[in-house]
């Protein structure tokens, strides 16, 4: 039971801090949201904040339990004394399930969420996971702090979200993270359903949520300490949130748009795809006007993607001599 209760507080404690991170900076920039968006999106958009702060606080050499334990404690007080602006303006969503479709998707979502809550608390036995996501940031641990490692070239890529794993990991060890990949899951086909309910086809996005939600790809990798899932679910916010913004035009939504879309590239070098994607979308809907109008929006989805991508760069060029490595050495 010991066991269990550090598993299950380092991986809520985790989802607690990022959740208070990405709500408290919905509410600085008064964003508005339907109530179940800002709990969603809120924690997905604190992910690039503390991964970002727990990069630094190993790179300072400071990569102790007793800090990240008093980081995310000092983030949790810290997060709610921000009171300004008020994110929700109704207070659900729109278009919701009928009667039937909620029975069915409570009842499936149900059963899986049980299947895959074991599993996920289950020890980490995933070929990728157990060897180089915590593999590497159990060694950061040790040392206290980021060290080059030039024996293994996924060492050199950009791990944001294992940055995650490595602050719940110094709580409740391997389970801890996978109970954070498992968070993503778990909040990808709820985000799915708001989207399809703001579009009015709730049916749809239930049937395609669970579809997605039973898959067996999904459930392996959602319970394992992989960031696939992680990714996935970014890269969907983004998608998100670009539709809000064009629908209802808050320029305050660039500055999220910009922190996930550039941990997209920190969390995965495949990801990087999100960036252009969510300029070029930008890009394009604000065509017909003003050459100032289009370079506003750039630059600030711009900046604040390279406030997330620049740490891993840095490091790179640092210990390696290329921002891109293990990719593009001579």
């Amino acid at each position: 039971m010991g066991a269990a209760f550090y598993v299950l507080f380092g991986a809520a404690f985790t989802v607690a801090v990022c959740s208070a991170l990405g709500r408290a900076l919905l509410r600085a920039l008064s964003i508005r949201l339907y109530r179940e968006e800002h709990a969603l999106i809120g924690f997905v958009l604190g992910a690039p904040l503390l991964s970002t702060i727990t990069f630094l606080i190993a790179a300072a050499g400071f990569a102790r339990k007793g800090v990240f334990l008093c980081a995310g404690v000092v983030i949790l007080i810290a997060a709610s004394r921000i009171k300004r602006g008020l994110p929700i303006t109704r207070p659900a969503l729109p278009n919701p399930l009928n009667p039937g479709w909620k029975k069915l998707f409570a009842a499936v979502f149900g059963v899986y969420f049980v299947l895959y809550f074991f599993n996920a608390m289950a020890p980490e036995h995933s070929p990728d996971g157990a060897t180089y996501h915590l593999g590497l940031i159990a060694r950061y641990l040790r040392e206290h702090r980021l060290v080059p490692i030039t024996d293994n070239m996924y060492a050199a890529i950009s791990q944001g979200v294992d940055m995650l794993y490595l602050f719940a990991f110094s709580l409740g060890r391997h389970s801890s993270a996978s109970m954070v990949h498992f968070s993503f899951l778990v909040t990808l086909p709820l985000l799915m359903i708001c989207y399809t309910r703001r579009a009015g086809i709730p049916a749809a996005g239930a049937c395609g949520a669970l579809f997605f939600y039973i898959a067996p790809v999904a459930g392996i990798t959602g319970t394992s300490a992989y960031n696939d899932l992680a990714v996935a679910t970014v890269a969907f916010t983004v998608f998100y949130l670009l539709q809000v913004w064009d629908a209802e035009r808050p320029s305050a939504l660039f500055v999220p748009i910009g922190l996930l879309a550039g941990y997209g590239y920190a969390a995965k070098y495949t990801a990087f795809i999100v960036l252009p994607f969510a300029l070029g979308f930008t890009i394009w809907k604000t065509r017909p006007r003003t050459f100032t109008s289009i370079l506003k929006p750039v630059a600030v989805i711009s900046a604040c993607a390279l406030a997330v991508m620049s740490p891993w760069l840095l490091k790179n060029i640092l210990w390696f001599q290329n921002p891109f490595a293990p990719l593009f050495n001579t």
